[in-house]
């Protein structure tokens, strides 16, 4: 069997668990609602606005100056009207034909359901009120049978996988459009912070050291970075030095060396590093040395030695530098009995 399968195998085999775990534990925490104990915003309507409208009106987001991510934004947002659906401009845009070019999600974002608009409606029209007990309100007979159909999961809580004060601002809008435009996948980390991710698997092959630019003006707010595979070398290795606020970032399958590792050595915020299938070595591994909050570190296919890995790992205790597959060493067999 080819080595690729063997690596790849285990790995699909553990995507497919943590897939399978992970819809288990969804399950299990999904329940029906209880309309005399849960409220109307936090158990139906938050559900609604969080998987269909918060990635581009919530914390790190706000297009048309609209956030809906919490009940403070909600009130000041001029989309609402409490008491008046007529004058409630969300509710306008949800309805729209599905083809008018001002709807609301936009095309190419998941779309609400019937019963979804019913539910914002019924909300809004019942004072968009954030305490309200779903029993406390008046709840007609159409509302009630989607409110008994319907399940409720608290929401996930995300671990962050850094440790960063959350910036005072959101992203420029301008810059991320401009690194969106550029075909990078860019988006909110996770609902409740303004930090973002940024990853160039749709454009890859025609990435290039000038694009890099495109990040700086996020640097405060960029802390995951994928450019696997793309067409980036040392050329961009300043503009790389500049994004100090990354703590994950993929460099694998390009054509970097050690002139930009010298440039990384300044990413003192960096817990995670991959290099596999690049052109760096021993002395590259030098300037990583004071990067005392890398956990994981991947040099497989590279110039790097396991002397170097050996002192880059004296100088940062704990860290796990992966180093790929080796083959076995032969073992003497045992010289056989003379007879």
């Amino acid at each position: 069997m080819p080595l690729q399968n063997l690596i790849l195998r285990p790995l699909a085999c553990s995507m497919l668990l943590l897939i399978f775990s992970t819809s288990v534990t969804l399950a299990e925490e999904k329940r029906k609602l209880d309309p005399e104990k849960d409220k109307i915003y936090e158990h139906v309507i938050k559900p609604i606005l969080s998987s269909n409208c918060t990635t581009c009106h919530g914390s790190s987001k706000a297009k048309g100056k609209i956030r809906l991510h919490n009940p403070e934004e909600i009130k000041k947002s001029e989309s609402v009207v409490a008491g008046d659906i007529d004058e409630s401009v969300m509710i306008e845009r949800i309805m729209l034909p599905e083809d008018d070019e001002e709807v609301m999600p936009p095309e190419g974002k998941k779309r609400l359901s019937e019963e979804q608009k019913k539910m914002l409606s019924w909300w809004i029209a019942e004072g968009a009120n954030f305490d309200k007990k779903i029993s406390e309100a008046n709840v007609p007979d159409d509302i009630g049978a989607i409110i008994a159909a319907m399940d409720y999961a608290p929401p996930r809580e995300i671990k962050k996988a850094f440790n960063l004060p959350e910036p005072p601002q959101p992203a420029n809008d301008a810059a991320v459009t401009a690194i969106g435009k550029a075909g990078i996948l860019v988006m909110q980390l996770a609902q409740d912070t303004k930090y973002l991710s940024a990853n160039v698997i749709n454009v890859a092959k025609s990435f290039n050291d000038a694009q890099v630019k495109l990040l700086v003006p996020v640097k405060d707010h960029l802390t995951w970075l994928d450019l696997s595979r793309s067409g980036i070398s040392d050329q961009a290795a300043a503009d790389l030095g500049q994004l100090s606020k990354l703590t994950k970032l993929h460099l694998e399958n390009t054509v970097i060396s050690d002139k930009t590792l010298q440039e990384i050595g300044k990413l003192e915020n960096l817990e995670y590093l991959n290099l596999y299938a690049t052109k760096v070595t021993d002395v590259g591994l030098e300037n990583l040395k004071n990067l005392k909050k890398l956990k994981k570190l991947y040099v497989w296919q590279t110039g790097v030695t396991q002397a170097g890995v050996d002192k880059l790992k004296g100088a940062i205790p704990g860290l796990y530098v992966n180093t790929g597959w080796q083959v076995p060493k032969k073992e003497d067999k045992p010289e056989e009995p003379k007879n």
